[in-house]
């Protein structure tokens, strides 16, 4: 009996390490591609997507403007953050993975499934190339999709239900993006007014790159 429990807790053990090394590997391949998702999280934690709804301001009356230019400049994020938020959101979107990373990204995630769910991965991912053809996703969207996948669902996706996945993914890329070149045209915008009141040191102030 001791020899018994000796052996299930030593297998048990190298279930447990084996399963701690896949989540290592996991972390390694998915975190760098997950950036434009922290992007996303801080617009939506910061409720930045009500900019979209913001008119320009009246550069036909700038001293009348002047105030309410100064406000958007101390409320809006700083330029460089911005700029630095849409080239990511664009390698986002814009990217394309090569097929042996999509092999991979898509093998891992039918890794985060229980065994025996897809019975032939080799199928399951040649499928998934072959029906994405040239419309293939950036590595991005790719990652982000997939951890999407593994929070809220049990069974792996059809490749059907794959495709939708990904155009989920996008659509919501794609508006994040929105919301930051609205942000970058008020800035823009707020910067004019102030410069036509010769108030340049207000307006250098909202233009740091």
């Amino acid at each position: 009996m001791e020899e018994l429990t000796l052996i299930l807790s030593d297998e048990r053990g190298r279930r447990t390490l084996t399963s701690r090394r896949q989540a290592n590997r996991a972390r390694a391949l998915f975190e760098p591609l997950l950036t434009h998702q922290r992007i996303l999280r801080q617009i939506i934690d910061a409720q930045l997507g009500e900019w979209l709804c913001a008119k320009l301001l009246d550069l036909r009356n700038p001293n009348a403007m002047r105030e309410r230019a100064l406000i958007r400049l101390q409320q809006l994020p700083e330029r460089e953050t911005l700029h630095a938020w849409d080239d990511e959101l664009h390698r986002a979107l814009d990217g394309k993975a090569d097929e042996h990373t999509l092999s991979v990204l898509l093998a891992t995630m039918l890794d985060g499934f229980p065994r025996g769910m897809v019975p032939n991965v080799r199928t399951y991912v040649e499928g998934a190339l072959l029906v994405m053809g040239d419309d293939a996703h950036s590595p991005e969207i790719t990652a982000a999709t997939i951890l999407r996948i593994w929070r809220k669902d049990r069974y792996p996706p059809t490749i059907a239900e794959l495709r939708d996945e990904f155009d989920h993914t996008r659509q919501g890329v794609a508006n994040a993006r929105r919301v930051v070149a609205k942000m970058i045209a008020l800035l823009d915008n707020a910067q004019e007014i102030l410069a036509a009141t010769d108030d340049f040191d207000e307006a250098r102030k909202g233009n740091r790159s």
